[in-house]
């Protein structure tokens, strides 16, 4: 039986090599093997357009629902939140976006407070009813979009 294919593969292959490399090398989760990984994107880039040649495709429109994404940078572990930010989607496509935030001196009582202040502003702006987020991404500090950042100072 042939190996499954890797979703992180997968995923990696759809990158520029740079990003890949930096997402998965040793300032990411380390999963980047200089001898094999080359190989393995090439693959999963040319398998899709291999299959879906060979497949016929039907066009089904997604649902148009409304979700917020949060996104916490912040290095791996139990170390403090660096920055935060949020998204509003609705369907397939970001609709609004919060501009990202330090949090150096906040406590978690007022992280979380914030962080339901932002689901309250795109319900409101939006007219729609959110709860919670649909998803929380966890990205590493040095990708931090906030400027001026003591983590870039010549910036």
């Amino acid at each position: 039986m042939p190996k499954p294919l890797d979703p992180k593969c997968q995923l990696s292959a759809k990158l520029a090599t740079a990003q890949a490399k930096v997402l998965h090398g040793t300032a990411g989760d380390g999963c980047w093997n200089p001898k094999v990984s080359h190989n393995r994107r090439s693959f999963y880039r040319h398998r899709s357009q291999k299959n879906s040649a060979e497949i016929d495709s039907v066009t089904v429109e997604p649902p148009a629902t409304y979700f917020a994404m949060l996104y916490l940078y912040k290095e791996p572990g139990d170390k403090p939140l660096h920055a935060m930010s949020a998204e509003l989607w609705l369907g397939q496509k970001p609709v609004c976006r919060l501009e990202p935030i330090h949090c150096f001196g906040l406590t978690a009582g007022k992280i979380r407070a914030y962080t339901d202040q932002m689901l309250q502003a795109f319900a409101s702006q939006y007219s729609v009813s959110l709860y919670q987020y649909k998803d929380m991404f966890e990205i590493t500090s040095s990708y931090c979009p906030v400027r001026p950042c003591p983590l870039h100072p010549q910036s």
